[in-house]
């Protein structure tokens, strides 16, 4: 399977990349954050409900891949190592390490995608879209919490770059739902 998997902070643009890469032609396959039943209950208080949400969505993440295991070309609005960058910044001690033992677990299974499109983009515009898209549940993020992730999410990418194929792209500088021409440029279609 030719498996791509979108990378980036909250409002990056994972999900407009997706969807107009599916408009061009790939399988695309999306993350329901809302069926995570501990999802609000984590941005209520991050601290308590932390393990059973990131478990939570990698367990949804490894079965949409493991769904689509037939497929030929798929390309995921999530992905396996962004769910480790949230459990590096959300996790400690014990439960971190169960977390990371348990994507071995299931990496075993499903492998690693052949290719990782990581958004980045700063965290004020990140900020800004967060607002903008008014969802209720993600009023308390703060800037702070989006720095700790971008962090974390580029420690993670400079682990695998060296194994897994990355194209990285500045998530400000294209508009993914007006620029289809850029979108069809990138190096991923």
């Amino acid at each position: 399977m030719n498996r791509l998997e979108i990378l980036g902070n909250i409002a990056s643009g994972k999900t407009t990349l997706c969807q107009g890469l599916h408009n061009e032609g790939k399988i695309a396959v999306f993350e329901d954050f809302q069926k995570n039943p501990f999802f609000k209950d984590f941005y209520d208080d991050p601290i308590a409900y932390s393990f059973e949400t990131e478990i939570t969505f990698l367990l949804q993440h490894y079965h949409s891949i493991k769904k689509q295991k037939e497929t030929a070309s798929l390309a995921c609005d999530y992905s396996l190592l962004l769910d480790v960058a949230y459990a590096d910044v959300n996790l400690a001690g014990d439960r971190h390490k169960l977390f990371l033992e348990i994507v071995k677990e299931l990496q075993k299974e499903i492998g690693s995608p052949s290719q990782f499109v990581y958004l980045v983009c700063p965290e004020e515009i990140l900020l800004q879209r967060i607002k903008i898209r008014n969802r209720d549940v993600e009023t308390t993020i703060t800037i702070d919490y989006l720095k700790s992730l971008s962090k974390a999410i580029s420690l993670r990418v400079n682990k695998i770059v060296s194994q897994i194929p990355v194209v990285t792209i500045d998530s400000d500088a294209i508009d993914f739902r007006a620029d289809i021409k850029g979108i069809r440029q990138l190096d991923v279609i």
